[in-house]
C-alpha cells in the first residue's frame, strides 16, 4: 500500500516546558517529547524540564506519548548542533518496536533508514508479507558491530516521495543534518 502523503507532519515548539510554562535555560538538560493527539494529524515537539518529566509528563486531554529524548537547550544563538545522537536516536527505534499503528510504523521505518544512512544499522534481508503482517514487507536489520542484534522492521509501504519528505521533516526537527551526515 504506497501511501502518496506524508504520514504525519511535526509542530516543533519553543523551548519552554509544557508542564509549567518556565522558559529552559541555555544549556539545561530536557526531555524533548513528541505527543500524539487524535484532534490533530501533526505530532507535536514539546519541551519538558527534567523535574516536570520526573514527575509525570501533564499530557493534554486524549494524548499520547509517541517517543522521547533527552536534549540540551544550545549555548548560543548559532546553527544549533545536531539535536538527537545515533544512540538516543537507536533508542527511539527501540522504543517503537511494540509499535502497531500506522504512523509509528511508518516513523520506525524512517529511524530505520536514518539509521542506516548514519552506519549505525546494516541491511540483512527482507522477507515477505506474513499473515500478521498482510501486505507488507519485513526487512531485518542488524547492529553495526561483530554479532550486532537483530531487528525485525515493517515496511509501511511508502514510496519513495513520502519517504524523502518524512525524513526531511524528521531530520529538520531533530536536526539531524547539523553534523553534515544526512
Amino acid at each position: 500500500m504506497a501511501s502518496t502523503s506524508s504520514p504525519y507532519d511535526i509542530i516543533r515548539t519553543q523551548d519552554v516546558c509544557a508542564q509549567t510554562g518556565r522558559a529552559l535555560e541555555k544549556g539545561e538538560t530536557h526531555i524533548a517529547a513528541l505527543i500524539e493527539s487524535p484532534q490533530e494529524e501533526a505530532l507535536t515537539r514539546v519541551a519538558y524540564s527534567t523535574e516536570a518529566w520526573e514527575n509525570g509528563p501533564n499530557l493534554p486531554p486524549e494524548s499520547s506519548l509517541f517517543g522521547f529524548w533527552k536534549r540540551v537547550v544550545p549555548i548560543s544563538d548559532e546553527q544549533p548542533k545536531q539535536l538527537v545522537s545515533e544512540d538516543e536516536l537507536f533508542d527511539l527505534f527501540e522504543q517503537l518496536s511494540e509499535a502497531t499503528d500506522h504512523k509509528k510504523l511508518a516513523f520506525r521505518y524512517l529511524l530505520t533508514l536514518i539509521l542506516m544512512r548514519k552506519k549505525k544499522l546494516v541491511f540483512e534481508n527482507s522477507k515477505p508479507a506474513t499473515k500478521e503482517v498482510q501486505g507488507q514487507i519485513t526487512v531485518r536489520v542488524r547492529q553495526r558491530g561483530g554479532g550486532g542484534e537483530l531487528f525485525d522492521v515493517i515496511d509501511p509501504g511508502l514510496d519513495n516521495d513520502t519517504i524523502a519528505q518524512a525524513t526531511e521533516e524528521i531530520g529538520q526537527v531533530m536536526n539531524l543534518d547539523a553534523d553534515g551526515d544526512m
